[in-house]
């Protein structure tokens, strides 16, 4: 029984942003600690997490149903897309304050942005493209079409890479982030949603929701060299700064998967809250940060001890898609 709940539960969260459209650092302490800063869809805000203290310290709200969540290279901009309002909130970093709404497409997902926060990236699930914003102007400068519901989406900004995850096509786009077109699309396993990038760029990783698994992809040769089983209906996924372990939030099984890089292998599942979403981990590697949307909690876990050592309340609906914690 607890698992039909759980699986009514996730694919109500899943389509969430979908059926509604249809029918849908400042101060010294800051800076030294920043921010995880977590989208909860449900209550259309976002919650801001010190790091230090470990607490929110701020809840600002967003627009409707806010899922997909990124930060510029440089932290200083953070970047939110509502899937019901169809347009991207921009927040600043320094004073955290909401600066304005960008109108984008009908089906707003993932989000990523370059360097300096000049470009963002944003999947439509419906009209199966990628919309460039200009963050300066507020306007979208060029839609590239990818696969079928484009979900996750990251960015290598050393090699100019953009990749999208395309659920319904089995797939990755591959896109030149300097003219803005395809390069590649290659076939992943079943319903890729999230991604995850290795900080050297060598390798790519496709959450596969479907099959349960990883594609572990070598973004020099675009071919998928090893793929590995993780827990139940998977999400997204995030790589160790030292580029050792990936880091795997299952929903329907309420964990993290921990890979072994070097090895290539499963090491452990660590117990979080109800149906994990969002996964971002800390500057130094030490702390894992996990959405848990069933729950509007966060799980904080020690990566040296692979284990839940506090969880924190943050709103209804805690998904968190992206990268969300300052750098």
């Amino acid at each position: 029984m607890y698992k039909f709940k759980i699986a009514a539960l996730i694919r109500a969260a899943f389509f969430l942003p979908l059926l509604t459209i249809l029918t849908a650092c400042s101060s010294e302490t800051e800076q030294k600690s920043g921010y995880a800063f977590i989208t909860n869809q449900l209550a259309n805000n976002v919650s801001i997490i010190d790091l230090e203290q470990r607490q929110v310290v701020k809840t600002i709200e967003a627009g409707s149903s806010p899922a997909g969540i990124a930060l510029s290279g440089d932290g200083q901009w953070l970047f939110i897309s509502n899937p019901d309002s169809q347009d991207i909130s921009v927040i600043s970093t320094d004073d955290l304050e909401l600066k304005r709404h960008i109108p984008v497409g009908a089906g707003p997902v993932g989000i990523a942005s370059n360097h300096d926060g000049s470009e963002v990236y944003v999947s439509d699930w419906y009209q199966h493209i990628v919309s460039v914003i200009d963050s300066h102007s507020g306007s979208i400068s060029h839609e590239i079409r990818v696969g079928e519901s484009p979900a996750g989406v990251v960015v290598d900004n050393q090699a100019k890479r953009i990749y999208v995850a395309n659920r319904d096509d089995n797939s990755l786009s591959i896109i030149d982030q300097q003219n803005h077109q395809v390069l590649h699309t290659l076939s992943t396993g079943n319903a890729p949603f999230g991604l995850a990038l290795s900080n050297d760029g060598q390798w790519l990783f496709s959450v596969n929701v479907q099959d349960n698994s990883i594609s572990m992809i070598d973004t020099q040769t675009a071919s998928i060299i090893d793929q590995f089983e993780v827990g139940e209906w998977p999400y997204c996924a995030v790589v160790s700064p030292d580029d050792t372990r990936l880091y795997v939030t299952n929903q329907y099984d309420d964990s993290i998967s921990v890979i072994d890089l070097t090895n290539r292998q499963v090491i452990d599942e660590i117990y979080v809250g109800a149906t994990p979403e969002g996964i971002d981990v800390t500057a130094d590697g030490r702390h894992i940060y996990v959405a848990n949307w069933a729950d509007g909690t966060v799980s904080i876990i020690d990566t040296e001890l692979n284990e839940v050592i506090e969880t924190i309340e943050t709103g209804e609906g805690s998904r968190a898609f992206g990268r969300f914690i300052t750098h």
